[in-house]
């Protein structure tokens, strides 16, 4: 698949972004997010991944768009309804939904009062996006253990969200460590 131009550039997804409400830390954040996806990308493209580094750079931006509404788990929701209202926004929307934590399962769905129907990752490129997110603390990258450690202490140390962002982790981990068979 030929990599295709973005919808928006960058900098009108940040406008985008202060235009719906949200603050400079949820911006500063996105941003760091998006650079730390890209990079991510970069080396998944270099080992024969197919990647679209234009969408990951402006689905990064606006990964927490919702937040301009809520900081709570329906941020993701949120944000893909802001989305949603502008025409060709479909993809961007589906990673609001799909990139807290490593996602959240169809059954848990319910227990936290969002539609009941599954928010996980399914395109590398909305993996990339949840991973590097929970890569970053405020606008600051840290290690995956740092994220777990986090995790436990808020959600309980045998939480299924913690296993999950553990295996996206390894999942990205050894995608960018082997070459693709071809």
């Amino acid at each position: 698949m030929k990599e295709q131009k973005s919808y928006i550039t960058r900098s009108e997804a940040i406008s985008l972004l202060k235009e719906s409400g949200c603050d400079e830390k949820v911006i500063k954040h996105s941003i760091a997010v998006s650079k730390l996806a890209l990079k991510i990308a970069k080396k998944l493209k270099k080992k024969g991944y197919n990647v679209n580094l234009n969408f990951i750079e402006i689905a990064s931006l606006l990964h927490d768009i919702g937040r301009a509404k809520t900081h709570g788990i329906k941020h993701g929701i949120e944000g893909a309804k802001i989305l949603r209202k502008r025409k060709g926004f479909e993809k961007f929307a589906k990673v609001c939904e799909r990139h807290i934590g490593a996602g959240i399962k169809k059954e848990e769905a319910s227990k936290l009062g969002l539609p009941k129907r599954d928010f996980m990752p399914k395109t590398l490129e909305e993996k990339v996006i949840a991973h590097a997110d929970n890569l970053i603390f405020y606008d600051k990258e840290v290690p995956i253990e740092k994220t777990i450690e986090k995790l436990k202490k808020e959600l309980g140390g045998n939480h299924p969200a913690i296993s999950r962002v553990e295996s996206l982790s390894r999942e990205i981990d050894t995608l960018i460590s082997k070459s693709k068979s071809r």
